[in-house]
């Protein structure tokens, strides 16, 4: 992202100096910067779409107005368009019944085009309720984010399943656990990608269906992305 570019060329510059200047002589670095505007990139499958709530376009309606309440100006960046007109940007990336297989061979050149600075990433639900292993959704999730980081230098904010999977919760819990392990393994090789549990988030009348979030789940989303978002931007 810009302020890690930033920060690397003062880096460079000061390295490259011949000689040596006096403290009082060496101007002081300029400030990191931000973008003006921030790109957002929502990617996942149908909760990133909005299935459950489509008035609000999911969490990215609600998202959008918690960030310019905090003053964060935002650009929703992505290929698909959707959403009520109440919505200021309905630019995203997310497509219904999307498992991180499916994302796989699509992502790096997804993510080249829309140039985010902070991608929203949301998926794995589908990868275990179509029989995937947690270990095995875990090496795809592996995979997906491997793409992102070779393609971009953006903040990847990963978030675990927020809807109770119906049957036996082992795969979901095992899945969470080995998703947050991934992630730390990129963050201990320096890329910008942090994790959030999302196992607790949600209440049983926060959902639409059993699976999506309705309004209110989306707005427990939204504020939890408004965290992760901001906490990026304060903690480069």
């Amino acid at each position: 992202m810009i302020v890690v570019l930033g920060m690397v060329l003062v880096g460079v510059s000061a390295g490259a100096v011949p000689v040596q200047r006096s403290a009082a002589a060496v101007p002081a670095p300029p400030p990191a910067s931000r973008p003006a505007v921030l790109r957002v990139m929502p990617l996942g499958a149908s909760s990133t779409v909005g299935a459950g709530s489509p008035e609000t376009a999911g969490y990215r309606g609600p998202l959008q107005a918690l960030l310019a309440r905090d003053g964060v100006v935002v650009d929703m960046v992505g290929s698909q368009h959707g959403g009520p007109a109440s919505v200021p940007d309905l630019d995203y990336e997310g497509y219904g019944g999307m498992t991180l297989e499916d994302l796989l061979p699509r992502v790096a050149g997804l993510v080249r085009r829309a140039d985010p600075d902070v991608v929203l990433l949301h998926t794995g639900t589908n990868d275990l309720l179509k029989g995937a292993s947690a270990a095995e959704s875990a090496r795809r999730l592996d995979a997906v984010i491997a793409r992102i980081v070779q393609v971009t230098d953006a903040d990847v904010i990963v978030a675990g399943v927020w809807a109770p999977l119906s049957g036996d919760t082992r795969d979901r819990t095992e899945f969470e656990r080995l998703a947050a392990g991934v992630v730390a393994g990129f963050r201990e090789r320096g890329h910008p990608v942090r994790y959030a549990d999302t196992s607790g988030l949600l209440e049983p009348d926060e959902l639409a269906d059993g699976l999506h979030p309705n309004a209110a789940g989306y707005r427990v989303i939204a504020a939890m992305w408004e965290r992760q978002i901001l906490d990026v931007r304060n903690h480069p």
